[in-house]
């Protein structure tokens, strides 16, 4: 997988939960669209007929209120990657936070701790 497509196979995953809220009548669309991923299909391919744009947090993340609850603690030493090594996606976890999980591939990304 090219760095290209794997940065957007890694933003694809970690906007999911969102990109699943904002999607309103399309979500059945974005379901396909997970399958075929999960399947191996092209990620840009999959996601040209979405018409969402990961790259514009703007539009992702504009409409979501930010609580006080929503503000993590210190960072857990260590880093989680893709569970499958789909792409190259890597999460930082806070305390008091659960651990980031592949919404794509349904599987808790895995731990790693630092050396």
């Amino acid at each position: 997988m090219e760095a290209a497509e794997s940065d957007l196979h890694a933003e694809f995953c970690r906007e999911l939960a969102i990109l699943r809220l904002i999607s309103g009548p399309r979500r059945a669309a974005l379901e396909q669209a997970v399958r075929q991923v999960r399947e191996g299909a092209a990620i840009a391919e999959v996601l040209d007929g979405l018409g969402f744009d990961l790259l514009d947090r703007q539009t992702l993340r504009g409409g979501l209120p930010t609580r006080a609850a929503d503000t993590p603690g210190p960072p857990v030493p260590g880093t989680y990657l893709c569970p499958l090594g789909a792409c190259h996606r890597t999460e930082k976890r806070y305390a008091g936070q659960g651990p980031p999980e592949c919404l794509v591939h349904e599987r808790v990304l895995t731990f790693v701790p630092d050396a």
